[in-house]
């Protein structure tokens, strides 16, 4: 009765109590554990072994998708998700250096299966905007995915690669700060914490194990920790998270979020190269 009170009066104030444990170790180890598989894979520099190692990751974060945010209509959305997995990787595996090109394509189909999921719904479309805006947002991370596959082929591409997974790697230190005060001392340091982990991983990966030129290195490192926790901060007070599909989905979702940042690596790098 007393927490309830207490919880009765923090809402009143227009303070709501944040969750007690919002963290949840194991997606912090899950995505240090798909960090480090993608950086080692890419390291090797084959499509190969890259593509079965995304299309591995990119199946977890679809079939968790729907328990994370609890979405309507879950087989239905579930499938849209694992179509969408389909369609991008398809074209990566045929062509890795044509990936990109595909890629505009890939999305478009995906997203017009989603639609068509919608429209084939036969339980009145509840929460309609929520479940094509989730399903728009899950295509999105299975796209920056993607992005990993034609760099395996070039110097600068792969260096890239591992640079940005050792910064998502390194911003799972700063995990201790997930589901905080917001504003908190603790929240607020762990969340400089993963820029200055990602920008210093990245930066140390690269000077043991690179070859290639990579400029703004310590930026593209900072803005992959960054946004690798940031993800996780965002989701970690979803009450779902306790699930493990969504556990699944939650982490390997924040460190496939990260290679559209390793491309725009690689692409200044090419462009300084040239």
């Amino acid at each position: 009765m007393s927490e309830i009170r207490s919880s009765t009066l923090g809402e009143a104030r227009g303070r709501p109590r944040p969750p007690r444990r919002p963290w949840r170790p194991t997606v912090s180890v899950i995505a240090l554990l798909v960090a480090l598989v993608l950086g080692v894979v890419a390291h090797l520099g084959s499509t190969v072994w890259i593509v079965p190692a995304l299309a591995l990751s990119m199946v977890l974060l679809a079939i968790g998708w729907v328990p994370l945010l609890r979405l309507p209509s879950p087989r239905g959305t579930t499938i849209v998700q694992l179509i969408a997995v389909v369609v991008l990787l398809v074209p990566a595996t045929l062509q890795p250096q044509a990936t990109l090109h595909h890629l505009p394509g890939a999305v478009a189909v995906a997203m017009i299966a989603s639609f068509v999921h919608q429209l084939a719904r036969r339980d009145a479309r509840p929460r309609l905007v929520e479940s094509v805006s989730a399903s728009a947002a899950g295509v999105g991370l299975l796209s920056s995915a993607v992005c990993l596959v034609p760099l395996v082929g070039t110097p600068e591409g792969r260096d890239a690669v591992v640079a940005v997974m050792a910064a998502a790697a390194a911003a799972t230190l700063a995990d201790v700060g997930l589901g905080r005060v917001p504003r908190g001392v603790i929240a607020v340091t762990c969340a400089i914490a993963s820029v200055v982990l990602g920008a210093g991983a990245a930066v140390l990966v690269h000077g043991a194990f690179g070859d290639a030129r990579l400029p703004l290195l310590a930026l593209a490192g900072g803005i992959a920790g960054g946004s690798s926790y940031a993800l996780r901060q965002i989701q970690s007070v979803l009450p779902s998270l306790w699930g493990r599909r969504a556990q699944l989905a939650s982490a390997t979702g924040s460190v496939l979020c990260t290679g559209a940042v390793a491309y725009g690596l690689a692409w200044v790098a090419r462009g300084a190269v040239v």
